[in-house]
């Protein structure tokens, strides 16, 4: 949300998707981890050697116990699967998806581009790259760089590319975006609450919409860590932020300074806006010494718009089957995949 946090391009973007689990969770197998099983000596006093793996198994062996009993691919497969399989089955269905249609439209994408992204968003946040595994990768996200390589930003660049040619880049929506970077401004707090907060809004919204105090201790405490360390502060809003923020936009250009809004339901909680004033156009920024910078801007936000209904697209097409319960499946693909298998619903719900 253009609201709360400043642009960070493909990151934000990421971040989005990462949201809706479209990208993220399949852990990539090093090649190079296990080689194909060959016939083995046993060690003296080791005994006889284990039977061999059922036709149609994976006879690549991982390791091998007593000098001569292998420990296949297969079976260390099923362990993961038994542990993460329902956390990242979705997840890898989805990359996979993915790579399919980039094949059948022979879209590639290089090691080097992947890079090169890398260092756009670490350098946007202004970080070096040690710091954003830190800060961003494994506080945020709980993802090592080679899975956000692998989950995000490759999956990410191959459906953009998808999308370019629907792309409109033209002076009239340059113009908003250039509104929107540089034009007048609301300076704005905000308080955010999660769902299930209705009670407390309750008691103390009154309070905070007539008392400076009672908002400023109210947003100070608020759950969300980033507002609370701002006392609700976010950047400024201008005008043509997009579709998702719209509505918040219209909101804050129609307050009068320090009047609080009503209550807004952001579909993930509510939130509310206290104006604190206006910031004034730059009158040192000219369009055409920024148009090659709007261009890009405006590819990220038409992106960050395409890249989800494409990706609904291509899952619409591979339509995909999930014989593996995902953790978050809902009721409605449950009910198609027992239509599809011609079994109970019930008898597809997974054991607890």
């Amino acid at each position: 949300m253009r609201l709360l946090s400043r642009r960070l391009g493909p990151v934000a973007a990421a971040a989005l998707l990462l949201g809706v689990g479209y990208f993220l969770g399949s852990v990539k197998s090093d090649p190079l981890a296990a080689q194909p099983a060959g016939k083995v000596v046993p060690a003296a006093g080791t005994g006889p050697a284990a039977p061999p793996p059922a036709a149609g198994a994976d006879r690549r062996v991982i390791a091998y116990i007593h000098g001569s009993t292998p420990i296949t691919r297969e079976e260390f497969g099923d362990y993961l699967i038994n542990l993460y399989g329902r956390d990242r089955v979705r997840l890898f269905v989805n990359r996979r998806i993915i790579e399919a249609a980039a094949a059948k439209r022979g879209i590639t994408v290089t090691p080097q581009e992947v890079d090169s992204i890398i260092e756009q968003d670490c350098a946007k946040l202004g970080m070096n790259k040690a710091q954003f595994l830190e800060r961003v990768l494994t506080q945020k996200y709980g993802k090592t760089l080679a899975e956000w390589r692998e989950d995000v930003i490759r999956p990410r660049l191959m459906v953009q590319a998808m999308c370019k040619s629907q792309l409109k880049i033209d002076d009239v929506e340059l113009k908003k975006v250039f509104d929107n970077l540089y034009g007048e401004k609301v300076q704005c707090r905000v308080i955010l609450w999660p769902k299930g907060s209705e009670k407390e809004i309750l008691r103390i919204y009154d309070s905070i919409r007539s008392d400076d105090k009672a908002f400023d201790a109210a947003a100070r405490s608020q759950s969300y860590s980033d507002l609370q360390a701002t006392g609700g502060k976010v950047d400024p809003i201008g005008r043509h932020s997009g579709p998702a923020t719209a509505k918040f936009e219209e909101i804050a250009f129609n307050l009068k300074d320090g009047q609080v809004s009503e209550m807004i339901d952001t579909g993930n909680g509510s939130m509310i806006i206290k104006r604190v004033g206006i910031v004034p156009a730059r009158a040192d920024v000219s369009f055409d010494a920024q148009r090659a910078a709007l261009e890009r801007e405006l590819t990220d936000r038409q992106m960050d718009e395409l890249v989800p209904k494409m990706f609904a697209q291509l899952n619409k097409e591979a339509n995909p089957l999930f014989i593996l319960t995902p953790k978050d499946e809902t009721k409605e693909e449950l009910d198609e995949k027992s239509k599809r298998l011609g079994v109970d619903p019930a008898a597809l719900e997974p054991k607890k």
